[in-house]
């Protein structure tokens, strides 16, 4: 049974001491983490709506492409129709400026869905240094538990030698 000076005692206080001081430091570091991680699931969820509504936009160009597409087939084919011709053209026309209007829709909201993507990406480089983070805490904490268990099987090794000690004095 090895008996440890005051100095290693004290040293072994004071390592205790600061990894405490450690974790202390990384739980507020996790803490950060976690409420950006609730920002970026905000992020996600907005991505995910903007997502929906391209998806509805694409689908509503898709569609305006289409009856562009018949509009002009029904133009070429109606050479006798001059005045239907004309309305078609009117009504192709428009569509045309509205699918283009759709398309600059389109291209802004893909860009939003690009930059999201980017911030999901960071996200999840965020969540495996917070997975490492959380890993480490592990073992600091192992360690801190077994530094407290050896810290106090070596105080109760103290109060028995200094009992003896004490019992030794007594009986001179």
């Amino acid at each position: 049974m090895t008996i440890l000076s005051e100095e290693q005692v004290k040293k072994l206080v004071s390592a205790n001491e600061s990894l405490q001081i450690q974790l202390q430091d990384i739980n507020l570091v996790l803490s950060d983490r976690e409420r950006e991680l609730d920002i970026l699931k905000n992020s996600i969820a907005e991505a995910t709506a903007l997502r929906s509504k391209l998806d509805g936009q694409l689908d509503e160009i898709q569609s305006i492409q289409n009856r562009v597409n018949e509009k002009q087939q029904q133009v070429k084919g109606a050479e006798e129709r001059e005045i239907e011709l004309q309305q078609e053209l009117t009504e192709a026309a428009r569509l045309q400026l509205q699918c283009n209007d759709l398309a600059k829709q389109y291209a802004y909201l893909h860009s939003q869905f690009t930059d999201i993507q980017s911030q999901l990406t960071e996200v999840n480089k965020r969540n495996l240094q917070l997975q490492q983070i959380t890993g480490r805490i592990g073992e600091l904490e192992s360690k801190l538990e077994n530094t407290e268990r050896e810290r106090d099987d070596l105080k109760s090794r103290v109060t028995a030698l200094e009992s003896q000690q004490y019992l030794k004095e007594v009986k001179l």
